[in-house]
């Protein structure tokens, strides 16, 4: 059987000058079935593309030009129900974009614009229940949060409140250190004092911690859980005790294994860790409060 050897991106029979056009596979080792087969022009893989599991069933298949996605592709699970259907224009997704979970039910679909999503999104759970995602909008473009309701449910559900009500919409992160964490979610940073950012905020309904009757008082109690700080872990900022949680909030931009255990853990970035990563490249003051405004706004999206 005859090789196929690649150099400096171009594709070659083994043993040929010339670079190869036509089929070539690659064989499972263990059945000698083949596991990918495709088509070639002048060194280039050009034309249809297909790959199968170990177990015979389809993995993906597609088309290149030139080298590059083009077109519509599709890919399985290994049990054989359908994984995504994506389409692709030079390599780059571009157009209608589809993912299911492995039972089968949807998981999202949505719309790409030369790489970016483009529009509307929609998820679904594995029951096929629409999910509520949290979309934090910067100058620096949009934030995806999941939240985690089942290891923190009363943080979830505050933090919610707090975005229907528009409470953080105008805020500002009002912390931001490198290679560490950013931190917003105080109402008091839509003020102009800068010395009283970092030391406002509330729950958003009485959870027993406070005065009942005095809501700028109320406190959330700890959740802690098994999760750890990892990069893009959206956590809760609190005082000195466990219990003083309100309304502000923090996201690691790298794993922060110190503060696991210590702090509520209730999401993480799905989507937008390159916007984190810009503003944490911002000019800060002795606080490590921005000298430019990074303004929020927070809202419930799908």
């Amino acid at each position: 059987m005859k090789m196929i050897i690649k150099s400096e991106g171009i594709s070659y029979l083994k043993g040929s000058k010339k670079p190869f056009s036509g089929i070539g596979y690659v064989l499972s080792e263990k059945t000698g079935k083949k596991l990918i087969e495709s088509k070639y022009f002048k060194g280039h893989l050009h034309g249809f593309h297909s790959e199968w599991w170990e177990s015979g069933k389809k993995k993906r298949y597609g088309r290149y030009k030139e080298g590059k996605r083009d077109g519509r592709w599709v890919e399985y699970y290994e049990n054989g129900n359908i994984f995504s259907e994506n389409s692709f224009k030079n390599g780059i997704l571009h157009g209608p974009s589809n993912k299911w979970h492995e039972n089968s039910t949807i998981h999202y679909k949505g719309k790409y614009n030369k790489g970016e999503k483009f529009g509307s999104w929609d998820y679904w759970d594995t029951n096929g229940k629409l999910i509520e995602y949290i979309c934090i909008e910067t100058k620096f473009g949009v934030i995806i949060l999941d939240l985690f309701e089942d290891y923190a449910p009363i943080h979830v559900q505050n933090f919610k409140d707090h975005v229907r009500s528009d409470y953080y919409d105008g805020t500002t992160f009002h912390r931001v250190i490198s290679n560490f964490i950013i931190q917003g979610g105080d109402p008091n940073t839509r003020l102009s004092n800068r010395k009283i950012h970092g030391k406002g905020g509330s729950a958003s309904s009485y959870h027993g911690i406070g005065e009942k009757l005095e809501p700028s008082s109320w406190r959330l109690p700890k959740e802690f859980n098994n999760l750890q700080h990892k990069r893009g872990t959206l956590s809760m900022a609190r005082g000195l005790d466990p219990n003083s949680a309100g309304s502000q909030f923090f996201i690691c931009q790298r794993d922060l294994p110190n503060l696991d255990g210590e702090y509520t853990i209730f999401g993480k970035v799905i989507d937008g860790m390159k916007v984190l990563d810009q503003i944490m490249g911002v000019k800060v003051d002795f606080r490590d409060n921005p000298l430019k405004r990074i303004e929020m706004n927070i809202s419930i999206c799908n």
